[in-house]
């Protein structure tokens, strides 16, 4: 499950409330309020294990009381005693209600102040002498449950534990029952402390528990998108951003698959910076790369689509690939690419065809069968690029199927 927590407080602060202690076992507002309800989730899940097993001892005890108690008073006492279990059977079958799970401290704690008043009125209310003993041991039963095993948060559990006493003292004082005070400080006082203490180490050991399963979660994220930016780097070229020759190579690999598997025209386009030598001597490695790196973002930009990648191939030159594209729309992608860096403008003083950098480009399409080779289709569009240059540069030319080009 992941842990809300870690989205709400940077590991710094959530290291500062572990070395600050948990002693008033309560966090931040906004982070008390993720744990509660995550907490409330898991503790749903748990008391559908956990509610057996108190049924278990529930049973257990009436069973020993019922040995115990004298014949006439046995139904009179499980004419009470028998609704706890029947809120502990009721609490146990919400829990199996998924949509309930977030209300899971809400039910549970209604349903043990319940549990706490019934054992309450039955010490006051029923026969008193050697009995009441067991209605005391019962009452005891009750409230250490409830503390240390229905699964309740430390402050919902005190809630609970006392609120179910006071309703317990008012309806037994309401229906004119005598209450031992003395005997009852001795068992349901001793045993709510004993309850609270229990509930108390639970929850603290929780919430420490909870805070470094955020830590946890704070590295595995940082793994993560470290792991995330590691990779991308490996498949980028520095200088430019564009797609390093290793990346190119995996798409192509992939999208020339698919183009065989479906039929579909796949277009490659070699593009060259014309006189990038003259400009680098002439301006400097410097003033090169900045010129390399503007270059890279526009024919980026032309790039957008599922499958489509714009890569460094080596030096000054560049490849572009675009999956299902024909000839025709492969044109219209040149020639916007050719006006896209003449708009940009990058004075070039060496250069011989015009003031500006300028591009040459030499372009590829076709729809592969399985035997066609994939470094033969590079080369056409490498030897279109070679006849654009040849024939005087800032010009592109098509690759046809036979190693013939045609003029644009």
């Amino acid at each position: 499950m992941r842990l809300h927590g870690s989205n709400i407080l940077t590991r710094e602060q959530i290291d500062h409330l572990i070395a600050r202690g948990l002693n008033i076992v309560w966090f931040p507002r906004q982070l008390e309020t993720a744990y509660r309800k995550q907490y409330q989730i898991e503790a749903a899940h748990e008391f559908r294990f956990r509610a057996p097993i108190i049924l278990g001892l529930y049973a257990f005890l009436c069973f020993g009381i019922y040995q115990t108690l004298p014949q006439e008073q046995v139904y009179q006492w499980f004419s009470y005693y028998g609704w706890v279990g029947a809120i502990i059977f009721l609490a146990w079958l919400l829990s199996f209600v998924k949509k309930l799970n977030t209300y899971f401290e809400y039910y549970v704690c209604l349903g043990s102040c319940a549990a706490v008043a019934i054992t309450f009125i039955m010490i006051s209310v029923l026969e008193h002498g050697q009995s009441s003993i067991l209605y005391h041991a019962a009452m005891m039963y009750a409230v250490v449950i409830i503390y240390a095993f229905v699964g309740m948060r430390f402050y919902t559990a005190v809630l609970a534990g006392w609120l179910g006493g006071f309703i317990g003292i008012v309806i037994s004082n309401s229906l004119n029952g005598s209450i031992d005070w003395t005997l009852l400080n001795r068992t349901y006082t001793f045993s709510s402390f004993l309850g609270m203490a229990l509930t108390y180490a639970t929850d603290r050991q929780h919430r420490e528990n909870y805070l470094q399963d955020c830590i946890i979660e704070h590295n595995r994220l940082e793994l993560v998108q470290q792991a995330q930016k590691l990779s991308a780097l490996s498949q980028l070229d520095s200088l430019t951003g564009l797609a390093n020759r290793r990346h190119l190579d995996e798409v192509l690999s992939t999208e020339w698959s698919r183009a065989i598997r479906y039929q579909t025209p796949i277009t490659v386009m070699m593009v060259d910076i014309d006189f990038f030598k003259n400009y680098n001597d002439s301006l400097g490695h410097i003033q090169g790369d900045e010129c390399l790196r503007k270059i890279a973002t526009t024919i980026a930009s032309l790039v957008s689509r599922s499958g489509e990648i714009a890569a460094r191939y080596g030096g000054e030159e560049f490849l572009l690939l675009f999956p299902m594209t024909d000839e025709s729309e492969a044109v219209l992608h040149v020639k916007r690419l050719m006006d896209a860096i003449n708009n940009i403008e990058i004075l070039h003083p060496c250069s011989e065809v015009s003031p500006h950098v300028t591009i040459s480009a030499g372009v590829a399409t076709i729809i592969p069968e399985k035997d066609s080779d994939i470094s033969e289709f590079i080369a056409k569009a490498d030897h279109a690029l070679y006849l654009a240059k040849s024939s005087g540069r800032n010009q592109f030319q098509i690759a046809k199927m036979s190693f013939t080009v045609e003029m644009i």
